[in-house]
């Protein structure tokens, strides 16, 4: 059987090894520990070009650089030191001390993030099989107290933005979430507790499915109208306008906030004050100034 073998270099501005291994399941590629990342099955009616064509596009991006090694024949031992290495899949469960490593670290991530996390941490001392399925739930019903976290790495801003973006007033769910961006559940989780805690989602409950929801920012407060105070006549009306005039000179729209004078009266005593060479005018419009002389 025909098998291509996949080795990644890694970057510390590239993705993490997570996301580039959720990038090659996708085009059916399986980890490894060993030599090699990643095996893929080449099979008979399948082009060898357009196995390497889906790597590329699979990795497209995520700034790392890669080898591919084709075997004709599994059976055979790679040449080499590598012949004393045997290739060994790497399943869904990994070695007790890289889960536990792993396990603590993210309860290490929680606590900064100001959860309380001494039931989990007893949680992973005397049933660690048990850990991975409570902690989830943990992480669900614990995002309302998930402190505002001022990320400083772009790319916890860049999935906040993402997540924050398709959320609506009918919501989505975390799969849906995780779907659609193709970061991990507990990737999205967190994030949805950074944007809970920020006022700008929430959750709701139908049943058993849970929705998390945009936020819409509040309305702008309504303006007050304005009261008017008609003048009692002509001459209180061009006191009235001219007092309000600034300096450097005062907009239409500004003297009638200023004096609060009915529409009619302010234009007849703009424009007695005018024909009188009290004020003039620059500009057309909304824009024209009044300014006294």
């Amino acid at each position: 059987m025909n098998k291509i073998y996949v080795k990644i270099m890694l970057s510390s501005e590239g993705e993490s090894p997570k996301r580039l291994v959720e990038r090659m399941k996708r085009v059916e590629a399986l980890p490894l520990v060993g030599d090699f990342d990643f095996e893929m099955t080449l099979n008979p009616d399948e082009r060898l070009f357009d196995k390497l064509e889906a790597i590329h596009r699979a990795l497209k991006g995520a700034r790392v650089r890669y080898t591919v090694t084709t075997l004709a024949d599994v059976s055979r031992p790679l040449e080499g030191d590598s012949a004393a290495r045997p290739i060994a899949p790497l399943l869904d469960l990994k070695p007790p001390e890289m889960k536990n490593d792993l396990y603590k670290k993210k309860i290490g991530r929680w606590r900064e993030m100001g959860l309380d996390v001494t039931d989990l941490e007893k949680l992973l001392e005397t049933d660690p099989e048990h850990f991975k399925e409570v902690s989830k739930e943990f992480l669900r019903t614990h995002l309302n107290n998930v402190s505002v976290v001022r990320d400083k790495h772009p790319p916890e801003n860049q999935l906040d933005g993402e997540v924050l973006a398709l959320l609506g007033e009918t919501g989505k769910t975390i799969d849906e979430l995780a779907m659609a961006t193709g970061y991990s559940e507990e990737q999205v989780t967190l994030s949805l507790g950074r944007l809970i805690s920020s006022g700008s989602a929430t959750r709701s409950e139908n049943g058993d499915l849970e929705r998390y929801c945009l936020v819409p920012p509040p309305a702008p407060p309504p303006t007050k109208k304005l009261r008017i105070l008609p003048a009692e006549n002509g001459e209180e009306a061009e006191d009235r306008v001219y007092n309000a005039i600034a300096p450097s000179g005062s907009t239409r729209d500004q003297i009638l906030r200023a004096t609060r004078l009915p529409d009619d009266q302010a234009t007849k005593a703009l424009a007695s004050l005018s024909k009188k060479g009290r004020i003039r005018v620059i500009g057309k419009g909304k824009k024209a100034k009044f300014i006294p002389n």
